[in-house]
């Protein structure tokens, strides 16, 4: 029996602990659009079908509640609605980002990926909902909230990838990311400021259907190029381990997770 042979890409948890990583804002932007020009249609069809699911779930809870309008005036309602939501797709969300980090380590994907992590599904369920519980508890003082939200945003792919507990994890992301939080806060302040930006001929008295029109071509470019970025930045921060398999002669990598 072959012995199995694994290759590190990027950092690894070790270092990132350490802050033994570099984020180059610009040439990350830069990678993560030549990335997305190349691979965008899988997480692009991987998100309509997260959305479709979402509609669905939050349709058919909110009937099994006393229907739309009554969760619309009730907050009690509307959090455990949001908390069904949260556990129900962030597994298959975390398909998306495993998507990214694929994208960045060379690795074609399909929508199918959205359905391949699902054995971790609990774990992802459940590390969803505590960050989406402690950031909201944070953005009552605001800055609070948005650290959190920076330093936690990539915990998610350490229980796929790296198969960690959720505890685990979050502790790992903010041990890592206190390095180079500010970096990170710099990228996601792009993308901000281009869906913003998305979003602004709505607010300028532009026609309505030009103004959605506008803003569903700018989210088929950015959905992709967020979701590249952040499997960038898992790779230089974090690392990822592939196993290498020999294929008639030739070799193929694969998540050792």
């Amino acid at each position: 029996m072959k012995e199995k042979r694994f290759v590190q890409i990027g950092s690894n948890p070790e270092k990132a602990v350490q802050g033994d990583y570099s984020l180059d804002v610009h040439a990350i932007l830069k990678e993560g659009w030549a990335l997305t020009q190349k691979n965008k249609q899988s997480i692009l069809s991987g998100l309509s079908f997260i959305f479709l699911m979402g509609v669905i779930i939050t349709l058919v809870a909110s009937e099994y509640m006393g229907g739309l309008e009554e969760i619309m005036q009730n907050n009690q309602k509307q959090v455990s609605i949001n908390l069904l939501v949260t556990a129900l797709l962030w597994p298959f969300i975390a398909g998306v980002e495993m998507m990214g980090i694929s994208h960045a380590v060379g690795i074609k994907t399909r929508t199918g990926f959205v359905f391949a992590f699902l054995k971790r599904s609990a774990y992802t369920a459940i590390t969803a909902l505590i960050i989406a519980s402690i950031t909201s508890l944070g953005f009552y003082l605001i800055l609070p909230g948005i650290y959190l939200a920076v330093a936690l945003s990539l915990t998610i792919p350490l229980i796929v990838e790296k198969q960690m507990s959720p505890m685990a994890a979050i502790i790992l992301s903010l041990k890592a990311t206190r390095f180079g939080w500010l970096k990170l806060m710099q990228i996601y302040s792009v993308f901000m400021l281009l869906l913003i930006l998305s979003l602004l001929p709505g607010f300028v008295g532009v026609p309505a259907i030009i103004s959605m029109f506008v803003f569903l071509v700018a989210l088929f470019f950015l959905a992709p190029f967020y979701y590249n970025v952040k499997g960038i930045l898992y790779r230089e921060i974090f690392g990822v381990q592939m196993q290498v398999i020999d294929n008639k002669g030739d070799q193929d990598m694969f998540f050792s997770a």
